[in-house]
């Protein structure tokens, strides 16, 4: 070989060396490096070395070198060795002085220094030019029940990696974690919902923070046609809080003038899994301070099932934007005096007119335990007040600590005959009387799951007070074709703490099915019948009667009857 070849030769091999060098480092879209388990609290360990580790999963086609990529967390940071990850290959993130206890389950990368919350925190990883590549911010609240302490956290469904919250996990694996290896939670969990607009912040007279529900795409977030607003306020600039891309911030050209209102509207915002939110809209404005009785006490669980959380709901009945900046829960103390008083938020969350807002330590815990559940109106404490499940007091304070509103809750006051009152809340009935009157709270209906967090209050009194039963439509056909398939018994009561017992009878005068048995119903609730008797089979086509007798504790007792025919289509 002349010296020209071994030129050409060596110039070849430089080529591909920089080829794939060049193929290597360029894999850095977003998420396609990921963290996809996270023992943040080792002990107790169940074989597992006990120290804390991440683990790294490269989503992409090609390998990624490392080489001064950076880690975030806990408000410090480390930065990578010169070391890569191989497609669809996992690495083992920890400190470089426990390294060698994990080379037994794969590739180990150690950091000088590195760190994990028990609690949680916001996780970042941002490649050599400061782009960040994936961001995660876990919480403690993610574990499964029972499952927390020794056990690692791990991504359900990498095909959605930006999801958070449902798409983690505690590990199934025995030794409660899978670090270099597929995950024991691993399965199809697709995000399919929109994102949702959840409620803003007052920052200034010209500025405001929109909190979203989850993730958002950030290309649609900060789109100059995402957001419109009316009465001549005009959007200036639009930001997007990163990493955790869930917030946005509006500047307006001019300032919102004070009690003015202004409707804002979102338009085709996209969360990160590319599902649109089409429209959605907030009232705006300078908020203004609630004046006594305007922001009440509307429904409190202080006996939750072992599964859920205790919670208070209050209630802005009035029609102006309020804000509960340094607002606070308490209970009272043996004398009768404010005790453990607890700050519902130092940011400026404002309610809006008519809004409920429910406070709990665990959104996710009272939300799956209640069916009427509205998220979009619940904000997370770290800690509420202790609420005894035998009796207690439920106080909200004001930034300036008067006390806006006061409620000596008793188990006595759920309906006489309820027998478990675990998971039942208690509702106001009626938002313009005391809150200490006995009478003005009631346990929330069985028909609306026993509690209604975040959404109208089962037992609340409308304004027209009236006593009626209907039933509609009075001919049904059960066939499914989702025309007249069932029939509604509609009740709007004159009162709380009615009892419903509700049967149907054929035309012989034959029970053939029990609709209520003592059902605790709200003063607006229905009742269902779907042609079917006792044992789930279809009745036969023909006449049939409905009984219904309703009472409540002071003695009164009403009757109905209602003829209903089950017919066909064919």
């Amino acid at each position: 070989m002349n010296i020209l070849q071994q030129g050409c030769k060596s110039l070849v091999y430089t080529l591909c060396f920089l080829c794939f060098t060049f193929a290597e480092t360029k894999a850095q879209n977003n998420n396609d490096l990921i963290i996809t388990e996270i023992m943040a609290d080792p002990t107790p360990t169940k074989g597992l070395p006990e120290k804390e580790y991440l683990e790294l999963y490269n989503r992409s086609a090609k390998s990624i070198n490392l080489n001064k990529f950076v880690l975030f967390y806990n408000s410090t940071s480390a930065v990578f060795p010169d070391v890569s990850i191989e497609a669809g290959a996992y690495a083992i993130v920890t400190h470089r002085n426990n390294a060698r206890e994990f080379e037994p389950y794969g590739k180990v990368i150690g950091l000088n220094n590195f760190s994990l919350s028990n609690t949680g925190t916001t996780l970042t990883l941002k490649n050599v030019a400061n782009k960040t590549l994936f961001s995660v911010s876990y919480t403690d609240k993610w574990y499964t029940s029972t499952k927390n302490q020794g056990f690692a956290l791990e991504m359900i469904d990498t095909e959605y990696a930006c999801v958070e919250e449902g798409n983690w996990a505690s590990s199934e694996a025995l030794l409660q974690g899978t670090p270099g290896s597929e995950n024991s939670v691993k399965d199809s969990h697709p995000d399919l919902t929109p994102p949702t607009l959840i409620r803003y912040e007052w920052l200034a007279e010209n500025s405001i923070k929109l909190v979203f529900s989850e993730k958002l795409d950030s290309l649609s977030a900060i789109s100059p046609y995402a957001y419109t607003s009316n009465n001549n306020l005009a959007i200036k600039t639009i930001g997007l809080e990163s990493p955790q891309n869930k917030n946005i911030v509006l500047t307006f050209s001019s300032t919102m003038q004070a009690g003015a209102l202004y409707q804002l509207t979102a338009h085709n915002i996209a969360d990160c899994s590319g599902n649109v939110l089409k429209e959605s809209g907030l009232i705006i404005g300078t908020p203004t301070y609630a004046d006594s009785g305007e922001v009440v006490l509307s429904e409190i669980l202080f006996n939750p099932r072992s599964s859920g959380e205790d919670f208070v709901e209050i209630y802005n009945q009035s029609s102006k934007l309020v804000t509960i900046t340094n607002w606070a829960l308490a209970n009272a103390d043996a004398a009768g005096l404010i005790a453990n008083k607890r700050n519902i938020t130092t940011k400026n969350i404002v309610l809006q007119p008519k809004q409920f807002l429910v406070l709990t330590s665990d959104v996710s815990a009272v939300s799956r335990e209640y069916f009427k559940s509205v998220k979009e109106n619940f904000l997370e404490m770290s800690s509420l007040p202790s609420f005894p499940d035998k009796s207690g007091t439920v106080i909200l304070l004001n930034a300036n600590e008067k006390v806006f509103d006061r409620f000596d809750y008793n188990e006595n006051l759920h309906h006489l005959l309820i027998d478990d009152k675990e998971g039942i809340s208690l509702e106001k009935a009626d938002f313009t009387k005391d809150s200490n009157d006995p009478s003005n709270w009631h346990s929330a209906a069985a028909s609306e799951g026993y509690a209604t967090p975040g959404y109208a209050n089962s037992q609340q009194i409308p304004a027209v007070e009236s006593t009626i039963f209907s039933i509609e439509p009075e001919i049904i056909t059960p066939d499914n074709d989702g025309q007249d398939d069932v029939c509604t018994l509609r009740f709007q009561l004159d009162n709380y703490n009615y009892i419903a017992n509700a049967y149907v009878f054929n035309a012989n005068g034959q029970l053939i099915k029990t609709l209520a048995q003592n059902q605790l119903l709200g003063v607006n609730d229905q009742l269902i019948w779907d042609g079917k008797g006792a044992t789930y089979e279809p009745v036969a086509v023909g006449y049939y009667v409905i009984l219904v007798e309703i009472f409540n504790t002071t003695g009164k007792k009403q009757s109905f009857k209602a003829k209903v025919v089950v017919g066909s289509k064919f």
